[in-house]
């Protein structure tokens, strides 16, 4: 598991992303999902998973329902 990270390095982390007006309560925020979102990575079982499982997104507006 990837190291905790802190405050700061969240800091840097949306400065080099472009997010440079980001209140301390934003970046608490963000610190909190990028800690979720790794410990769930971390959590899933890709070593058997190929390109094609990539899930899609598909998308359709409404009135398309011959489709």
């Amino acid at each position: 598991m990837p190291k905790d990270l802190t405050l700061n390095e969240v800091r840097v982390m949306a400065v080099r992303a472009g997010l440079t007006r980001l209140t301390d309560e934003h970046l608490q925020q963000l610190l909190r999902a990028t800690q979720t979102a790794r410990q769930r990575r971390v959590a899933l079982p890709t070593e058997s998973l190929t390109p094609a499982d990539e899930p899609s997104h598909v998308f359709r507006l409404d009135g398309c329902e011959d489709r």
